[in-house]
């Protein structure tokens, strides 16, 4: 397989969702944080399908070692820190190594702090041929075999985020900014506690997201258990859904929306997805 092949492969495995084939998660040191001096936190970023334990980068600096399958992922990425005043700090990056990419973030702000790594949508298309082999390709032009069938042109976009607060929470960073989808809602996320029942809402394009969605949360440590242990849940008519942790620890969100292809746009389909890192606190 040549090289403009294997990144087609991976390109699509980590820009589609369907059913979470491949996890992608950004874990901080520390979600809370406390004192009168300046504090940092160190985060974590990787493709995995063991929750939190690291396999592949995710982002890079331009300083790191990053795999040649990845490189067009990063280049597209974006990483994006909202503070607690709601500007953002554009100094922050994931330095990509073997295993995982990460970065210190100085939190010298009170509040809560949002980590972003955004990938925007990107185009792609997908076939049945006339063999009746899967096929696809990337990019808005992307042909199409003669004799193909079940054409479908789409875009996919991924948000892979965290929140970390320093001494009292706010809410500034954790509104939605009206891109992709996004979780927000009336639970604070780093004010979570084993028992107690928290109700997240899911935005897409900056509103409440109107339309049923899958909504599934698994705490880390999969790699040591045969169960997943998923706690599932299903959005309303507001995007919003609850949930009860049964336990403390790291949990990683997980969740996908479709949405019709937009007048004008030449696609279909149009593929969200979300994974977001939580902590969890015993009573």
């Amino acid at each position: 397989m040549n090289l403009v092949s294997r990144m087609s492969l991976l390109f699509l495995a980590l820009t589609t969702c369907v059913g979470f084939a491949h996890d992608r998660f950004i874990v901080p040191s520390h979600t809370i944080l406390s004192g009168e001096k300046t504090k940092s936190v160190s985060l974590t970023a990787s493709i995995s399908n063991d929750v939190f334990h690291p396999d592949r980068p995710l982002g890079d600096n331009g300083k790191g070692w990053v795999p040649p399958s990845l490189k067009a992922y990063f280049d597209r990425m974006e990483t994006t820190v909202i503070l607690p005043d709601g500007s953002k700090d554009p100094s922050f990056a994931l330095q990509s190594f073997r295993r995982f990419s990460a970065g210190d973030l100085e939190l010298k702000q009170d509040g809560t702090y949002r980590i972003s790594l955004v990938h925007d949508e990107a185009p792609m298309v997908t076939f049945t041929k006339a063999d009746g082999s899967f096929g696809r390709a990337f990019g808005k032009e992307a042909r199409v075999p003669e004799g193909a069938t079940k054409v479908v042109r789409k875009t996919t976009a991924s948000r892979v985020e965290t929140f970390v607060t320093r001494n009292n929470a706010n809410r500034a960073a954790i509104q939605p900014t009206g891109h992709l989808l996004e979780l927000a809602g009336s639970a604070h996320p780093n004010d979570l506690f084993v028992g107690e029942a928290v109700s997240f809402q899911l935005f897409h394009a900056g509103k409440p997201l109107a339309k049923p969605a899958e909504v599934v949360l698994v705490r880390g440590g999969t790699r040591h258990r045969n169960q997943r242990d998923k706690i599932e849940a299903t959005t309303d008519a507001t995007g919003t859904f609850e949930v009860v942790f049964p336990e403390a620890g790291f949990y990683l969100l997980q969740t996908e929306v479709m949405v019709p292809g937009r007048p004008g746009s030449g696609m279909q389909e149009h593929w969200y997805s979300l994974f977001v890192t939580l902590e969890v606190f015993p009573m």
